[in-house]
């Protein structure tokens, strides 16, 4: 019992004593001591200050003065320590000398001679020190301590190329990338050496948020010239937002690849992946992007030499006149994208173009000038084909049935005279090859609706729906007036393909399934339709307004079972296309 007795208190008495030993505080005060004067017999604060020495808060007392210097603590957190010196002496001043010569804090107290002293740190993380008792703090008293921050943190070393060796505060620590552990806070020396030669040495300081030093780049390097066309570009290399200067110019760049960006304006930049290596040495760089063209004209059959003028209608640019003052068979310029407005004149008559110039636009402008008051045939007209248009419009059908002396006229219903209504949509393409002769076709969707009334009173299925497909085969002559104004007219056959169809019923509510036999039923049409047609279109800028006309050649046998007759679809068409052009 005895021995269980003297257990608990021998663990009473030591385990506290180990805890507080191994839970150290992150600051610590320590050396507190006077400062004396050389002989160390008087307190150098009696002769310190040639003018007034600070008094005590109630102003009867000469101040004593603490001098606090760092150990291991970013001047950014000492600057946010505050400290305590208790009841018995309050703080009368603080200086602040992080950024000076002395890099302390100056703290003048009211005298004691029984103050504490504490610290407690309040920036980013909250952290306090631990407390010195019983000091003697005495009137124009200069006193020393050091306050010494324990934080330490896993800090991250890298370099390009790695393999780097690292000595941090005089000790080798690795290769780079290396991650050394318990790195106190505050400022330590690193040496980066490579085969025995030392490659660069620097202050750091470990700090919160303040852990990666990754910016060692010791990659060879060389100088490279860089020019740009135009001259006066800003130049940015690897996606840094700092200029590095103004083409042209010479610049140190590390062996390896670089993305290279030459501004002039927000719209005119390049952009250059560039590989340094020994032979790189010259750069060129063109943020105004260009294309080489040539310009000639034609007159009866053959070049001649005729008269240019060029106008940038964007405004930003002027063509050299020594390149233009003489007439020439063939003209060849460097220009940079944009609209230009080109004048070629001989034997007293002209023609002019307007064109875009980019990467895909043509290389050649042929400039056909005609004698004056000559005859020019449609097709040696200048024209922009636009060989291909999006269209929308209306589209109707009927079903004519002609034999034994009748002919009757109905829609999908069985009303005479009546016609099936729907809306088509699809891409049409026109190309024309040569004398104004070439082909039009496409591929259109087209959907047809309609309501019964009749049908509806009766209680039958009274909405009709349907989904076709359509193609045309075309011949097609354009007679253009202008340049994107012209005169179409194409014929051929059409075909038509019936996807789907349905009758259902109108009424919310009524649950009766839709009936979808249609094509090839009694007395209804085939699913596949063949038509004679004939087409014309008039064209102004990139508008083109179309109408057709189907005769059908497809019997479809609605009467077939009654006599000698034959059913066949006509079509009507009106719609308006958005054409594209070469220009």
């Amino acid at each position: 019992m005895k021995k269980i007795v003297l257990f608990f208190l021998f663990a009473i008495v030591v385990l506290p004593g180990y805890s507080q030993e191994k839970q150290e505080d992150q600051l610590q005060l320590h050396s507190f001591k006077e400062s004396r004067s050389l002989g160390g017999l008087e307190n150098i604060g009696t002769r310190f200050f040639d003018g007034e020495w600070p008094k005590d808060v109630n102003g009867d007392k000469d101040c004593a003065w603490v001098r606090v210097t760092f150990e291991n603590m970013p001047i950014d957190d000492a600057a946010n320590v505050k400290f305590n010196f208790g009841n018995s002496a309050p703080i009368k001043e603080t200086r602040n000398r992080l950024n000076y010569d002395e890099k302390e804090i100056w703290i003048f107290v009211t005298p004691t001679d029984a103050a504490i002293m504490e610290a407690q740190l309040d920036h980013g993380t909250i952290a306090k020190s631990n407390r010195l008792y019983s000091l003697s703090l005495k009137p124009k008293g200069v006193y020393d301590v050091v306050l010494k921050n324990n934080k330490t943190a896993t800090i991250f070393i890298s370099s390009n190329p790695t393999g780097v060796t690292v000595l941090m505060d005089d000790r080798e620590i690795g290769r780079t990338p290396v991650q050394p552990s318990g790195v106190s806070y505050g400022k330590h020396s690193l040496v980066f050496t490579k085969d025995g030669k030392m490659l660069k040495k620097e202050t750091i300081e470990v700090a919160d948020g303040n852990i990666r030093f990754d910016s060692y780049d010791f990659r060879e390097r060389k100088v490279v010239h860089l020019e740009s066309d135009p001259s006066g570009a800003d130049i940015y290399v690897d996606g840094e937002n700092a200029l590095k200067g103004r083409t042209p110019m010479d610049l140190e760049l590390p062996y390896g690849l670089h993305s290279i960006v030459a501004v002039v304006s927000a719209d005119k930049r390049d952009t250059l992946a560039l590989t340094v290596g020994d032979n790189t040495s010259k750069v060129m760089l063109r943020p105004v992007k260009k294309k080489s063209v040539e310009l000639y004209a034609s007159y009866q059959g053959g070049r001649v030499n005729a008269r240019l003028d060029v106008s940038n209608l964007d405004g930003s640019y002027t063509v050299d006149p020594d390149e233009l003052k003489e007439a020439k068979p063939s003209y060849h310029l460097n220009l940079p994208y944009g609209r230009y407005k080109f004048r070629m004149s001989y034997a007293g008559n002209y023609k002019e173009k307007t064109a875009r110039v980019k990467a895909n636009s043509q290389s050649k402008y042929e400039f056909l000038i005609k004698p004056k008051n000559s005859i020019v045939w449609p097709w040696q007209r200048e024209y922009d084909s636009a060989p291909m248009g999006f269209s929308m419009g209306y589209v109707t059908k009927q079903w004519v049935t002609s034999g034994e002396g009748s002919r009757v006229k109905e829609d999908v219903w069985g009303r005479e005279n009546k016609r099936l209504h729907g809306l088509q949509v699809g891409l049409h393409f026109q190309p024309c090859f040569s004398w104004g002769l070439g082909l039009y076709t496409g591929l259109f969707y087209e959907c047809y609706m309609s309501w019964d009334d009749e049908m509806k009173d009766n209680g039958y299925l009274d909405k009709f729906v349907e989904h076709c497909a359509y193609m045309p085969v075309h011949a097609y002559y354009r007679i253009p007036f202008a340049e994107k104004v012209a005169l179409s007219v194409h014929g051929g056959i059409g075909l038509d393909y019936g996807i789907h169809a349905a009758f259902s019923s109108s009424e919310d509510g009524d649950n009766t399934e839709p009936v979808t036999d249609y094509y090839g039923q009694e007395a209804w049409p085939n699913r596949f339709n063949l038509s004679a047609e004939v087409g014309l279109g008039m064209r102004v800028g990139p508008v083109q307004v179309n109408a057709s006309y189907s005769k059908g050649l497809t019997d479809h046998k609605f009467y077939a079972d009654q006599g000698s007759f034959k059913t066949v679809q006509n079509k009507l068409g009106l719609s308006v296309s958005w054409v594209f052009g070469a220009n």
